[in-house]
């Protein structure tokens, strides 16, 4: 009885995957240990052996920061932390952010602020229904094609992408900021020609409410409020026409992120690369 029941630990786990790759370290000499976000939005650590290329046959890699993979797992007991890839095919890759450093740095901000709100996936306890976190491999996967294409369209605007991607994630995620009626007295917002957004009331402010209140709160103006609307209501396909140039809308944003998922600024290496 005994061993049937270890027979069946390691039958019912998934080992057909999908996923991006949000992170990866070397092991060994040869070998990578890498975070894959896989279509659900959870992640898991996966050892590819061989996986850094090299050896007799001088094999490259295609296990790059931002490829997705497609990855067949060995079949392992339930509880583990890492699982073993068998084999794995490269389903997408960019090309030419890796030759544009500022590209470079969105894409790590992106995998890395990805990384740090995807949860981890049991492979062995994997049900149909456990979508809530769909909408970031969604966020994340547009934002790397949109990234890409941008440098072939040669349109490439580094806080452009950030205010997409942000907003993206926001929507998905179930935290887009209110931007209708006033957050604090619930008046109609589309009067206004300033805003104030405010990450502790979870959306915008009309100026009357805020010359009431002692807290500081950044002033947007209209141009943040008008933006994330359109976004919010576009697909991200037909985002490319958006041109900033400044860094203060994006910024703006990351820091509403931050107070909504309880980081600070600080805790993104890569942030200080991008704004």
């Amino acid at each position: 009885m005994t061993s049937i029941i270890k027979i069946v630990k390691f039958m019912v786990m998934q080992t057909k995957i999908e996923g991006i790759v949000l992170s990866k370290i070397p092991y060994d000499e040869r070998h990578i240990v890498a975070h894959l976000m896989l279509r659900s939005g959870r992640k898991v650590s996966v050892i590819f052996y061989g996986g850094r290329g090299g050896g007799v046959k001088q094999k490259s890699s295609i296990i790059e920061l931002g490829f997705m993979l497609a990855v067949e797992l060995r079949a392992s007991k339930s509880g583990v932390d890492v699982y073993h890839a068998k084999e794995w095919n490269l389903i997408w890759h960019h090309d030419l952010i890796r030759l544009e450093h500022s590209a470079f740095y969105l894409l790590c901000f992106f995998l890395e602020l990805s990384n740090r709100i995807s949860p981890n996936e049991n492979l062995h306890d994997v049900h149909e229904e456990n979508t809530e976190m769909t909408g970031l491999f969604t966020s994340l996967s547009n934002a790397l094609v949109h990234l890409e294409k941008s440098l072939q369209m040669k349109s490439f605007y580094t806080h452009t992408h950030s205010v997409i991607f942000l907003t993206k994630l926001l929507l998905h995620l179930g935290v887009f900021p209110e931007r209708e009626h006033c957050t604090l007295c619930g008046e109609g917002l589309s009067g206004f020609n300033d805003m104030y957004l405010i990450a502790d009331e979870g959306g915008f402010a009309c100026p009357p409410c805020m010359n009431q209140r002692s807290a500081y709160s950044v002033q947007s103006g209209r141009e943040l409020w008008e933006l994330v609307g359109h976004i919010a209501h576009t697909k991200y396909s037909d985002l490319g026409t958006i041109k900033l140039e400044f860094k203060s809308l994006p910024r703006m944003l990351f820091h509403y992120f931050c107070f909504q998922f309880h980081f600070e600024e600080k805790d993104f290496k890569t942030a200080s690369m991008v704004f």
